[in-house]
């Protein structure tokens, strides 16, 4: 084993099949050099070969540890006992078939050793959603987030954190043992929250990637079942004897609301929605008496716009009310477009709107009612809910209009500047009105990943609007034509992509700077020994060169590669080159110094003296569409012959 690791990564598994490959994966890929951090794997008993299959990966590795327990039912105890063989002055938990970025074990120990950290919470994604986890890194790194006393700061309050090793040993950190215990990660960053001194969060580095699948546990239990009322009482329990005394009053209160919020009453509200009547009514007292003990009356002001609702409706027994609620309000929706869209010295820029609309897809209405503005809801409902649970009156404050940078390939994403954002109520009709957000988004690619550049990648725009406790997000629908843009040495094209929403290319793989960099068609270029061709649509401003090469196939299947470089020089942007290249007709390919060929659709001619002509293919209709479009005129012509004899 590693003799002084600054680290240990500790892996709780249980026949994770070929899940582990993207763990092993990710710590190979790691900045930090493999000598300093060490890999504690625990097989919880599993049941086929994992302990024999993790073995045989430690063999080839100097710096990998694994041991085997009785199977205990969940991951809390392999944790534990990997934290117990920890040898580095920090721990680090994974899940046994996640994966790292590759920066993100040396980025931690480092920022940790800056602030003195008990507790790192570092930016997460998950493969599903765009915009999981990123609230609390949103505004960059904090070094202390203790002073403020927002709890928040943990969030999401999952185990993939850093921790000080001697913090968790000296107050009794655990995770908590036995068969099923739901929401362990909650108990254990609860208990660090409570005696943790310095808690930082790392905002600027992608550190964890959840990638979700079938097997997760989180997915195996929900509101219908005893069981999870059963330890969601444990879970308020905990957190109220946890939060005592004045100094945690904050804490015990902000996460008291947070957990009924996000994990009580969201579920039991759709249950209600989505469930039968009777299995519904089944669980209503198990969260009614947790309402009643943790969450009561004198709270509600705590609450936001839809969970107050809910949580009235729940009081008051009223589930078939709830269930008809939750539909409506599942079905609450944002509709994005972006406009003016543009590249001013080397930033995006673009105008923003968010739209809020109903399950029909109309703007949704807040009706004018004795001076107020009120939610407009059928009228049992609205009758049974308290006023202060319709009025909507000051919620212009809870709005919040974000738009963010995500890459599918990567499943990461990053917050960018709004400026000017604003909401306000515009009317539909005579008393009634429709919020609607506005603002104006400016991306730097240079500065869009966390004050550092975005990796290459395909980044697609997304916007997110916050109405109170409700969030819905969208890509910014826009149509624009391509535009390539040379930035810092760097190609990157914005433009329409099929899903019809606003995207950066830094790759070429969808968008490249010679296909959109707007050719003459017809435009004879030199000869295929040196060419030069302008660019006259790609924007840059400062002279730099890309270094490639362009590639010609021709029907046949050959190809030839030349030396090709863009440069941008004098105020305008241009491909040049020049290599051996027979005569003949070719299709033609930019390559980019990653050894990447971009397709162009441009087509070259070279004839018998080595001109180079250049044709857009995508000028010119394939066969079909032009036997297509004879049909057409035939079928055209027919009726019209038709329609002349009978006249």
């Amino acid at each position: 084993m590693t003799d002084s690791p600054r680290v240990s990564v500790v892996v709780a598994a249980y026949q994770p099949g070929d899940g582990f490959s993207r763990v092993m994966d990710s710590l190979d890929a790691q900045t930090l050099p493999q000598d300093e951090f060490e890999l504690i794997v625990v097989d919880d008993g599993s049941k086929d070969d994992t302990f024999e299959r993790l073995s045989a990966i430690a063999a080839t590795r100097s710096n990998m540890r694994v041991e085997r327990i009785e199977n205990s039912g969940w991951p809390s105890r392999p944790r534990n006992v990997g934290t117990d063989l920890a040898r580095a002055p920090y721990v680090f938990y994974m899940d046994h078939d996640d994966r790292l970025f590759p920066d993100a074990l040396r980025r931690l120990v480092e920022f940790a050793a800056e602030t003195g950290a008990d507790a790192v919470s570092p930016k997460e994604a998950e493969t599903r959603s765009v915009w999981w986890g990123t609230q609390p890194f949103r505004h960059g790194n904090i070094a202390n987030a203790i002073p403020a006393g927002d709890i928040h700061a943990l969030m999401p309050m999952m185990p993939h954190k850093l921790y000080r090793r001697e913090f968790l040993v000296e107050h009794g950190i655990r995770f908590p043992e036995g068969k099923r215990q739901l929401w362990e990660d909650i108990f254990f960053n609860v208990q660090a929250w409570r005696h943790a001194k310095v808690v930082s969060v790392l905002a600027d580095t992608p550190v964890y990637l959840w990638v979700l699948t079938e097997s997760n546990n989180s997915s195996t239990y929900g509101p219908g079942g005893m069981e999870f009322w059963n330890r969601l009482d444990v879970l308020f329990d905990f957190i109220d004897r946890t939060f005592d005394g004045e100094a945690f009053a904050r804490a015990h209160e902000d996460e008291l609301v947070h957990q009924w919020q996000a994990r009580a009453i969201k579920r039991y509200s759709k249950l209600a929605g989505t469930a039968t009547l009777e299995r519904a009514m089944r669980t209503l007292p198990r969260a009614q008496a947790v309402q009643a003990r943790y969450v009561p009356p004198e709270l509600d002001h705590r609450l936001g716009m839809v969970t107050r609702a809910h949580s009235e409706l729940t009081r008051a027994g009223e589930v078939e009310l709830l269930g008809r609620l939750w539909q409506l309000d599942d079905k609450l929706a944002a509709r994005f477009t972006a406009s003016h869209v543009r590249w001013e010295d080397g930033v995006l820029h673009a105008d923003v709107v968010a739209r809020w609309v109903d399950r029909d897809r109309k703007p949704v209405r807040v009706l004018q009612r004795d001076g107020r503005l009120v939610r407009d809801l059928p009228a049992d409902i609205a009758a049974a809910l308290s006023p202060e649970a319709l009025d909507v009156t000051d919620a212009l404050d809870t709005f919040e209009l974000r738009v963010a940078v995500h890459s599918r390939s990567e499943h990461i994403t990053w917050d960018q500047p709004v400026e000017g954002a604003v909401t306000a109520w515009e009317q539909l009709e005579p008393g009634v009105l429709t919020p609607v957000s506005r603002g104006h988004v400016v991306v730097d690619p240079q500065r869009a990943a966390g004050g550092h550049p975005l990796p290459p990648s395909r980044w697609e725009l997304t916007g997110m609007v916050h109405w109170s406790d409700i969030g819905r997000s969208q890509g910014l629908r826009v149509k624009v034509k391509a535009m390539p843009a040379l930035l810092a040495g760097r190609p990157a094209v914005a433009y329409t992509n099929k899903a019809g929403t606003l995207a950066i290319d830094l790759v070429g793989e969808a968008r490249n700077l010679v296909a959109e960099g707007g050719i003459p068609s017809g435009q004879t270029a030199g000869t295929a020994a040196s060419f030069v061709v302008p660019l006259p649509k790609v924007r840059a401003w400062a002279e730099t060169r890309i270094q490639g090469g362009v590639r010609f196939e021709s029907k046949a299947g050959e190809s030839h590669v030349v030396d090709a470089a863009v440069v941008a020089e004098g105020g305008s942007v241009r491909l040049e080159g020049g290599g051996a290249v027979p005569p003949g007709r070719y299709r033609l390919a930019f390559r980019l110094p990653d050894g990447v060929d971009r397709i162009t659709r441009w087509s070259a001619h070279v004839n018998g003296r080595g001109r180079l002509t250049l044709r857009d293919t995508a000028l010119r209709p394939s066969r079909s569409k032009l036997r297509e479009a004879i049909a057409d005129a035939r079928r055209l012509a027919g009726r019209a012959r038709r329609y002349l004899r009978r006249r």
